[in-house]
């Protein structure tokens, strides 16, 4: 894994315009097989008005979506902030809600490709606090804090609940995801891309402990420049339910499909295991 991870440091020292996607699509091809027909099964799900045609061609960039994203977590990871600065054009939208709010900040992000590259880029302009799982092998977790603490103050993991609490308390902003299987527990059934799918109801229970803010961070590629907009969902010391924050996400999703991670089992709690045991 070593040897891996020297290769990859090594790879994305190349200028990120002569990055290119067709290569690693092959590749990834080969290596990420089943991921591949976990990706193409959600897609056909989620979009039953497209043609065979049209879900080829999302699949296809997709693919070359999910190929550019192992150089952009490399650029996240290990460029310093000065080269990201020369290299990759950026603009960030609405800063001032999280930068100028006296109250905790709950940043709600959906699981794009370049997710981590969101986050490194939002947190050279603001102070962060991370939420995400413990990674199985120890070395590999090591690289990953490592890597996501250049963006972020520090990380704690879905399962210390109260670290995160006591970030939102004293007004900290906070990155956290409720588009991904969590199991059943502490979720509930919503619509998403009009399937009945379990998703977690933390953001909810966060609100009601802390009254902290709710704002979804939107991006997307546009003409080779990074966008990102800061949007507050929750408004007047409202709630922000499981639902209204799962809507935008959708919302979003459906502007740049491609470059979502589609190649986690997002319904396997709903709709069973054996959803995607006969994914082609």
């Amino acid at each position: 894994m070593s040897i891996i991870i020297f290769l990859w440091k090594l790879i994305i020292r190349i200028p990120r315009r002569f990055h290119g996607a067709k290569l690693f699509s092959f590749l990834l091809k080969i290596f990420l097989f089943d991921r591949i027909k976990v990706a193409k099964k959600n897609i056909k799900l989620c979009f039953k008005e497209m043609n065979k045609q049209e879900l080829k061609g999302l699949l296809k960039k997709n693919l070359e979506s999910a190929s550019l994203s192992i150089f952009d977590m490399g650029i996240a990871w290990f460029w310093s902030d000065a080269r990201i600065k020369k290299e990759l054009p950026s603009k960030i939208s609405n800063l001032e809600l999280i930068n100028n709010s006296s109250q905790g900040n709950l940043i709600i992000f959906k699981h794009s490709l370049h997710l981590e590259l969101d986050a490194r880029i939002l947190g050279m302009h603001a102070e962060l606090y991370g939420v995400g799982r413990e990674h199985n092998s120890p070395y590999m977790h090591k690289i990953i804090d490592s890597g996501r603490k250049r963006a972020v103050k520090d990380t704690a993991t879905k399962k210390e609940t109260l670290r995160f609490i006591k970030w939102l308390k004293k007004g900290k902003n906070v990155l956290y995801a409720i588009d991904q299987d969590y199991g059943i527990k502490h979720s509930k059934k919503i619509n998403f891309f009009g399937i009945p799918t379990y998703t977690i109801t933390t953001a909810e229970r966060l609100q009601e402990i802390t009254n902290c803010n709710v704002v979804f961070l939107d991006s997307w590629f546009e003409d080779g420049v990074l966008r990102i907009n800061l949007e507050e969902i929750s408004k007047n010391n409202a709630i922000a339910s499981t639902e209204m924050i799962s809507q935008r996400i959708e919302s979003s999703i459906r502007k740049n499909p491609d470059e979502y991670l589609w190649h986690h089992k997002r319904f396997k709690s709903s709709l069973g295991k054996e959803f995607y045991k006969d994914a082609r």
